[in-house]
């Protein structure tokens, strides 16, 4: 036990990645029994957001309307924790960071409104259930965390997501995509993890966009003048 104290103690002051290095910590104080806390937790948490910043300028009144289902989250991605992807498939979370909401929750709201505005289609999410649409847009989320390397510049954020969209009034497959996106790291602290986050929502919504766009007219309501 002396031992691996005295490992963590050198692990926390002279790592230059402190982000990667809590993760160490934790994975190293693990076989040490359960950490007792004391009263002091330490600093609060940094806690972000997952926004798309432009409006859905190129949708209508007029336009095909899409439901946007909550996203499935693969191997318990969903929640308020950042993922970690580690060697040999294990899995931890990104200490001193957290989203806003629960992750499933910020996907698809960034998604109705980022595909929306690529595609020119009007998506809706929560709280429009009930308002009829031609189609319905399945999410499964297969990656969406940050991958540590060996060295810093070797540090990735992995998304993956799989769109399902589906006719309701027959029930039709009209396409089933996957799209992807690696970005690299800058820096390998909160704020550049979270950047990354972002740069791979954009380029997976710009590839979902263009993929939806030409498919609208299959979502056209009955009577719609399209």
């Amino acid at each position: 036990m002396e031992n691996q104290a005295g490992k963590l103690i050198e692990i926390l002051t002279h790592t230059k990645r402190p982000l990667v290095s809590a993760v160490a910590a934790a994975l190293l104080l693990a076989g040490c029994g359960p950490l007792i806390s004391f009263g002091d937790d330490g600093p609060a948490d940094d806690v972000y957001s997952l926004e798309y910043g432009a409006v859905n300028a190129n949708t209508s009144d007029m336009a095909t309307i899409i439901y946007v289902e909550e996203p499935l989250m693969s191997d318990g991605l969903g929640g308020i924790n950042v993922a970690v992807a580690l060697e040999n498939r294990k899995r931890t979370n990104l200490q001193g960071v957290r989203w806003s909401a629960n992750s499933t929750d910020l996907i698809r709201d960034y998604f109705v409104r980022a595909i929306g505005s690529v595609s020119g289609t009007r998506l809706l999410g929560q709280g429009a259930i009930d308002v009829q649409a031609g189609c319905r847009l399945g999410v499964k989320v297969w990656a969406f965390e940050f991958v540590p390397g060996t060295s810093a510049s070797d540090d990735r954020v992995d998304i993956e997501v799989e769109f399902i969209l589906i006719r309701y009034n027959d029930n039709r497959l009209i396409g089933q995509p996957t799209f992807s996106a690696s970005p690299q790291v800058a820096l390998s602290d909160g704020e550049n993890i979270i950047d990354a986050f972002h740069t791979g929502m954009a380029s997976i919504s710009d590839d979902a966009g263009k993929w939806l766009a030409p498919l609208a007219g299959e979502c056209a309501l009955a009577g719609s003048d399209g």
